[in-house]
């Protein structure tokens, strides 16, 4: 019998959520990102800032590291246990395997986003006294950028992770591309050459996409810093499932 695509791929995405949802991470690294977002969000907005909304929304710099961590765990440790083969064996089309993750890690880390941005802006309107309007364009625009920020930095680390094929090593990539390029662009001396490397790095222009003031004032705006973030995820994401394809393992 010759199975229709469709038909394999809710297979594969059965077969890998019977999977994943053993995993005891599944449900640790959701409630730490939660945690970790709302708890530096809040602490933020108590202090207040130039930009309410983005100091609100702070905790998302932090978050994403778990976020990162999540998806990277959730490929490298496979190649880790050396479980992938078996996952290959009883499901040999491995673009779906791949596709069935970033779906799973996608609605993951969409549910879990939701939760965090939605307290964490809760939380600054409560706090800070010059806070806009919750239905205020910019306010939005910032929420619903963070999530999506949030997803293209799973994207990002699930393809960094088929790469590598190495927790630890895919793990350090991801955290050195969101944390150690803004540290080597405060070392460059050229400004034009600060604002070039600031617009094509995924976490520098990515978190552009919080900022609410003062939006002439920076190297890319908003929407195409967060257009940026996602370029990364996809191109990554789609040179680690090719090399997947590629390879015996």
């Amino acid at each position: 019998m010759i199975l229709r695509p469709e038909i394999l791929r809710a297979e594969v995405l059965r077969a890998e959520w019977t999977k994943i949802r053993t995993l005891r991470s599944w449900l640790v690294f959701p409630l730490l990102t939660i945690v970790v977002t709302v708890g530096v969000s809040v602490t933020a907005s108590s202090f207040g800032g130039a930009d309410p909304v983005h100091v609100s929304l702070l905790g998302v710099e932090i978050g994403q590291a778990v976020v990162a961590a999540w998806a990277v765990q959730l490929l490298a440790d496979e190649f880790g246990t050396g479980l992938i083969r078996a996952t290959f064996i009883a499901l040999p089309r491995r673009l779906l395997v791949v596709a069935a993750k970033a779906a799973l890690l996608l609605s993951g880390v969409l549910g879990t986003a939701l939760v965090s941005v939605t307290a964490s802006v809760l939380a600054g309107r409560a706090l800070i006294d010059d806070y806009p309007a919750l239905t205020d364009g910019p306010v939005l625009r910032a929420a619903g950028g963070a999530v999506l920020y949030l997803m293209a930095i799973a994207l990002l680390g699930l393809g960094v992770a088929a790469l590598l094929r190495s927790a630890v090593a895919s793990t350090g990539v991801v955290l050195g591309l969101l944390y150690l390029t803004p540290m080597i662009i405060d070392f460059l001396i050229d400004p034009d050459w600060k604002r070039n490397v600031f617009k094509v790095m995924p976490g520098t222009a990515g978190l552009t996409v919080l900022s609410t003031v003062d939006l002439a004032t920076l190297p890319i705006q908003p929407l195409a810093g967060l257009g940026v973030a996602v370029a990364w995820a996809f191109v990554t994401l789609g040179v680690g499932a090719t090399v997947i394809c590629a390879r015996d393992v």
